[in-house]
């Protein structure tokens, strides 16, 4: 099943080491068992295997092939192939099949940032690193720096991408694999190469004098030119960005300087930025509705977006009336976010977004985003304070109608993800069937 499951993604690389760990888990709990219990103990022994590697492997999968890890997983419990075969079936009911079958305590979507401590503590060790991957612009480095100071543990972190950097990095994961202490390694998809002729040397090098301590953790985007051995080495969590504008406009302003907020004009503008920039991710979540293909926006072009509004709109020029509106709506529609676009609909879909909201109405009290009953309207107020208060009072859940989408297309997407689960899962078990899995 694990070497099948790279039939899906290249970052799943399971090796038969990581299983073993995982067995030895599973028995150090359960402890010791009288022989004349030993029917109940493999019942015991089973579930409390299946559980354990739901949870450890369940966190290196999108949200997607969770589903399809889960009902291989539920096939391989109840030793029916033919468990959730249907290709109509919903999401739910995929859900509701892995969960009557494994359980609905089973933490089949993987253990992962949420118990951070408890995979620090007792899943990995001081030879298997925790490769934390994310989409661009999804950091997830504040976790580990804040798991450290509550912790109270000693973490050195670099950033990686240059030779200063790689020196660097080797030194202190010397220092601290003698010490017990920890090291983060950050943006590990910027020195591919010394990963695989570095690091991965440096983390085999480890041996009996490795303090028990010692961790290291790796952040890095998602990147198929990753190093395969370090993928089999490490301990992944996949830290999928949270879906909604809201998630997408917190990511963007926490990118953006405190000094920059020095114009409510400009913090006003920075807002609708943000604001376009979450539509357009999340009309991603409903290609091919959303988008007719899933173009390569990322918050990349956002930041250059934010350079392009501050060279247009000059300190000397900052009167609403008097912005360059149509230079504003050109560079984003053509230079930037469609430089990407291919088809004609999505041009129109782009202009449609970017002409409706940088507008000189922008200004407006009450002046509302989307052509949507339920849809946000700006703060009457555009300081630092207020626009981060707005965000905050945003709901988490995006409506369809609120990103111009129809309100049934979020129906029509759940359809569209079980179809695709139900097609994985078939190539699993092919892959499964060629490797000579039964």
């Amino acid at each position: 099943l694990f070497g099948a499951l790279r039939n899906i993604s290249f970052l799943y690389e399971f090796n038969a080491m990581a299983f073993m760990r995982t067995l030895e888990c599973v028995l150090q709990r359960l402890g010791p068992v009288e022989r004349s219990n030993e029917d109940e103990r493999a019942s015991v022994l089973k579930a409390a295997l299946f559980r354990e590697v739901a949870a450890r492997t369940g966190r290196g999968l999108t949200a997607e092939d969770k589903m399809v890890f889960g009902v291989h997983l539920a096939r391989h419990f109840s030793n029916d192939s033919n468990l959730a075969a249907s290709s109509g079936l919903s999401v739910d009911e995929i859900t509701s099949t892995i969960e009557s079958t494994l359980g609905s305590d089973c933490p089949w979507q993987g253990r992962g940032l949420s118990d951070l401590n408890v995979v620090v503590d007792e899943d990995i060790s001081s030879s298997i690193p925790l490769l934390l991957c994310g989409a661009p612009g999804h950091d997830v480095s504040g976790r580990v720096e804040s798991m450290a100071r509550e912790s109270n543990k000693e973490l050195a972190s670099v950033a990686m991408g240059s030779e200063e950097g790689f020196g660097t990095a080797l030194k202190i994961l010397a220092t601290a694999s003698k010490r017990g202490t920890w090291v983060m390694l950050k943006n590990c998809h910027l020195c591919i190469e010394w990963l695989e002729e570095a690091l991965v040397k440096k983390l085999h090098s480890l041996g009996p004098g490795t303090h028990k301590d010692f961790r290291i953790f790796l952040t890095s985007e998602i990147n198929p030119k990753l190093p395969t051995s370090l993928l089999r080495l490490s301990d992944i969590i996949l830290a999928e960005a949270p879906a909604g504008v809201k998630a997408s406009i917190t990511r963007f302003f926490s990118r953006i300087a405190s000094d920059r907020f020095d114009s409510p004009v400009r913090n006003r503008i920075y807002l609708i930025l943000a604001w376009v920039h979450a539509v357009i991710q999340e009309r991603l979540r409903y290609i091919p509705v959303g988008w007719t293909e899933a173009y390569e926006f990322t918050e990349a072009h956002a930041i250059n977006a934010l350079d392009a509004l501050d060279a247009l709109t000059d300190d000397a020029n900052l009167d609403p009336e008097k912005l360059p509106w149509d230079a504003i709506r050109a560079t984003l529609c053509r230079d930037i976010f469609g430089g990407r676009v291919t088809n004609p609909i999505d041009q129109e879909n782009l202009d449609k977004l970017v002409d409706s909201v940088f507008v000189g109405d922008c200004f407006n009290v009450n002046f509302k985003l989307a052509d949507a009953e339920d849809a946000p309207c700006l703060p009457d107020g555009s300081s630092k304070e207020e626009c981060f208060a707005w965000i905050e009072s945003l709901p988490p859940y995006t409506s369809p109608t609120w990103i111009g989408l129809d309100a049934n297309a979020e129906k029509a997407r759940a359809e569209r993800i079980a179809k695709s689960v139900s097609k994985k899962v078939q190539e699993v078990e092919i892959a499964r069937s060629a490797l000579g899995d039964d």
